[in-house]
């Protein structure tokens, strides 16, 4: 019962010392560049002091220096500005860190300072702050009249102030008052209440904390089990915040849960990951508890010998933590310690005296001084050694970080660079391409203008030229026309202005413009997408992939074939695919295709083709948030999609 009696009280005053302060390290860091800022005027800014204070909170069970330091420069700095509400948080804050070391006389001293200010200036808020804080104390210490008259002050003053966390822990107060007396079911329904408090004002660390003591309710019911859960559900919440004393106390709770259910390595494991972060901490109530869960294991083990030393380490703490709970009685046992003390002393030198020992004492003495002063000197010289082995750490940490970035910005460039030549490289081919197929039909209509000039051809050699012409000209048509779209987007001037677009309508007007070609080839043409199917996205992209698309579909299909377009929804997409009957796509093609290279081919009628279409529909299908893939199989036809969103709420193009 002791047990749980000390980690309720723990885990109390782990939640209403330190308050909410989750990724305390990113709270430090934002804390230091705040009071950095050149531009604040620091003469008279309430802000400051305030930020001093935050720091010294966020210091809290990490670093006792640092948080006596910034708790002390919030107080000279609030009281130089005559800002008295800074002047009671910084001796509050001052009054947790004592307790952090263990210094229970201070610890009193700035709270009652607190007090004293925080009620001249009527702050109910800090208050009930600093009440609570020396409740718990005094609860601890086993003044219970005492620190009830402080709660039900708090109580009067959340009435007050609708504070509802302070309501939580009124409750709290009472479920730890029901399970000192064995009321479990009356503790564990005060607990849950406080519990859902928390978790409705939204305070994780407070829910974490209330779940801790549930855990030791059912503990102490003997529902080990349930215990567990609750504890683990805190250990989650303090190891994403890195509280490492909420993390030190809740490992100490497990360890006794696990020790009760005979799990020994697990309890061993939780129990000594407490001890030590206790001692970095130096507290001395997380080292009593710990060393004692350490203590009860191995003997449960049959490990006399550590539990003989842990328990030595148990009892050590759990003397001075019975001497340090007030300052009435530090300086009472003080005293005792002064007379026995003294008593012993006299008492040796008398029976040194008989025996004849004097001399041996005076060597021993020298020894002793001896051996102390080596072990200060070379202790010193640790020290400074561990403080530099720790700046050279940080040193070759910050070195390490920045070849880090520097790796990580020269391989950027490096696949900038390549990415660079690629496109460079393929823009070469294009424009090669460009100009040997915009050549050959400009010629040739330069030559038929000759001979007309000259009037040396015939009608019937007329119309066949001018078929053929024709021919040439369709194809460089749609060769400018890609070219213009494809430079357009590399430019990024092309700007995507989706609307909602009834797909059969896109879809039919490109077959009407591809009829009289189809006809010419024999290919027929159908359609199979469903009047209500709508889409959202850039009219005139789409236009131009259904027609690179119905394009290639027909130039690759042999007469007699036919080319299907057809569409469905699915999920938050719509999926086009133009489907034909023709001589597919090889290999080696379908991977240039997709790596999004340019390239041509003829088709069944030898017809030429851009080597721009494909790299369109890629782009503009991107563009509008869709996707394009290919699908083909060498002499067994060829299917190619395209999806745009289905409705502007399943879009995230910015227009």
């Amino acid at each position: 019962m002791k047990f749980f009696c000390i980690s309720a009280w723990l885990g109390a005053l782990i939640l209403f010392v330190c308050e909410a302060a989750p990724a305390q390290s990113r709270e430090i860091v934002r804390l230091h560049a705040l009071l950095r800022d050149s531009s604040r005027d620091v003469r008279s800014d309430t802000a400051y002091a305030d930020d001093l204070n935050l720091l010294a909170r966020a210091y809290y069970g990490n670093n006792a220096d640092s948080a006596f330091f910034y708790g002390h420069k919030a107080l000279e700095y609030s009281g130089r500005t005559g800002y008295r509400r800074g002047e009671a948080d910084g001796w509050r804050m001052l009054g947790n860190t004592y307790e952090m070391t263990g210094d229970y006389v201070n610890m009193l001293t700035a709270y009652q300072h607190s007090l004293d200010i925080a009620t001249q200036i009527d702050n109910t808020t800090l208050i009930a702050k600093v009440d609570i804080n020396m409740a718990l104390f005094y609860k601890q210490a086993g003044e219970l009249d005492q620190a009830q008259k402080l709660m039900e002050k708090v109580e009067s003053l959340d009435k007050r102030s609708g504070d509802s966390i302070q309501f939580a822990y009124v409750a709290s107060n009472l479920a730890d008052l029901a399970l000192r007396q064995h009321h479990y079911d009356q503790a564990l329904e005060y607990a849950v209440r406080a519990l859902q408090a928390a978790r409705k004002a939204g305070d994780e660390k407070t829910a974490a904390s209330y779940n801790n003591d549930i855990g030791q309710i059912l503990a102490d019911k003997g529902d080990y089990n349930g215990a567990l859960g609750h504890y683990l559900q805190s250990m989650t919440y303090y190891r994403e915040a890195d509280d490492r004393l909420g993390m030190t106390a809740t490992n100490s709770l497990l360890g006794q849960a696990y020790l009760l259910l005979k799990d020994y390595p697990k309890a061993l494991r939780y129990a000594e990951e407490a001890l030590t972060v206790a001692r970095e901490l130096r507290r001395k109530m997380e080292i009593e508890v710990s060393a004692k869960v350490l203590a009860d294991t191995y003997a449960a083990k049959g490990d006399y010998r550590n539990a003989l030393s842990y328990f030595q380490l148990y009892k050590e703490y759990s003397d001075s933590l019975v001497s340090d709970q007030s300052s009435k009685a530090i300086l009472t046992r003080a005293a005792q310690y002064n007379y026995d003390e003294q008593a012993s002393r006299l008492r040796e030198a008398q029976a040194l005296k008989d025996a004849g020992y004097e001399r041996a004492l005076r060597k021993d003495a020298l020894k002793i001084a001896v051996t102390v002063s080596v072990v200060a000197v070379l202790t010193l010289l640790a020290f400074l050694l561990q403080r530099d082995r720790a700046a050279n750490r940080r040193t070759n940490l910050l070195l390490r970080e920045k070849n880090e970035k520097i790796e990580e910005q020269k391989e950027v460039l490096e696949q900038q660079a390549v990415q660079l030549l690629l496109n460079n490289q393929q823009k070469d081919r294009l424009f090669s391409v460009v100009a040997h197929d915009l050549g050959g039909p400009l010629n040739s209509l330069k030559g038929m203008l000759d001979f007309l000039k000259e009037k040396k051809l015939s009608e019937l050699e007329l119309s066949g030229m001018m078929m053929e012409l024709r021919r040439h000209v369709d194809s460089s048509s749609e060769l400018v026309s890609n070219l213009l779209y494809w430079a357009s987007s590399q430019l990024n001037v092309a700007v995507v202005m989706p609307v909602l677009l009834p797909v059969d309508e896109l879809v039919q007007e490109t077959i009407e413009l591809f009829a009289h070609a189809a006809r010419e080839k024999e290919v027929s043409l159908a359609c199979d997408i469903s009047a209500q199917l709508v889409g959202y996205a850039d009219k005139d992209m789409m236009l131009v992939v259904l027609r690179n698309l119905t394009s290639n579909a027909i130039k690759f299909s042999r007469r007699g074939g036919l080319v299907k377009i057809s569409g469905l929804r699915k999920a938050a997409e719509i999926e086009i695919c133009v489907k034909d009957t023709g001589i597919g796509i090889n290999a080696a093609d379908l991977e240039r295709i997709r790596r999004k290279e340019s390239f041509t081919n003829y088709g069944t009628g030898n017809e030429k083709g851009t080597g721009l279409g494909i790299l369109l529909c890629h782009e503009f299908a991107e563009a509008n948030k869709g996707r394009f893939f290919v699908d083909s199989q060498w002499g067994k036809g060829s299917r190619c999609y395209f999806t745009i969103p289905a409705a502007p709420s399943s879009s995230s193009i910015s227009v």
